[in-house]
């Protein structure tokens, strides 16, 4: 688990700085609590307060990437775009059914290949799907999830854009 944390940690520091500045947003891996999981986020700063250490509960869009004991236990990783409570999200009247339904329509076609994808949740779980994944190629496949969250990140803002107050 440590190893899969620490490639993790890797792929922030490579990407982090290039993410922002090409596109504003922002890549990080967080503790989630006392968990040993330590997910690796990607969101802009308008679009969550998931990077605020002193929020009370999360809410607002982001993407994680992260490795857990029964995961790997499987020889996985999961993925997710998650969107909490949006109807608290300041500056935006947004309705979650409707957000969820409007960006799975504009991305379906974009994830459709991705391992293991499935757009049938709630709205809060925009998307989520697993990735087989082996130490020796972990990097690599956290690479390409991360570049395909960058592929579609411009919906999100499109979305946010059409709903701001």
């Amino acid at each position: 688990m440590e190893r899969y944390n620490k490639l993790l940690k890797q792929q922030e520091r490579l990407h982090a700085s290039k993410l922002q500045k090409m596109h504003g947003l922002v890549c990080k891996q967080l503790q989630l609590g006392d968990d040993e999981c330590l997910p690796l986020y990607l969101a802009k700063l308008h679009w969550t307060n998931r990077f605020d250490e002193d929020r009370e509960s999360t809410i607002g869009i982001f993407c994680s990437i992260w490795v857990a004991p029964t995961l790997l236990k499987k020889k996985q990783f999961a993925y997710n775009i998650h969107a909490k409570s949006l109807r608290k999200l300041p500056g935006y009247k947004l309705t979650p059914k409707i957000f969820a339904n409007d960006f799975r329509g504009l991305v379906r076609s974009r994830v459709s290949q991705w391992p293991s994808i499935s757009l049938d949740y709630g709205p809060s779980t925009l998307l989520q799907g697993k990735e087989t994944c082996e130490l020796n190629s972990f990097a690599e496949k956290v690479e390409e999830r991360l570049f395909g969250f960058v592929d579609i990140y411009q919906q999100i803002d499109e979305l946010l854009e059409n709903s701001l107050i």
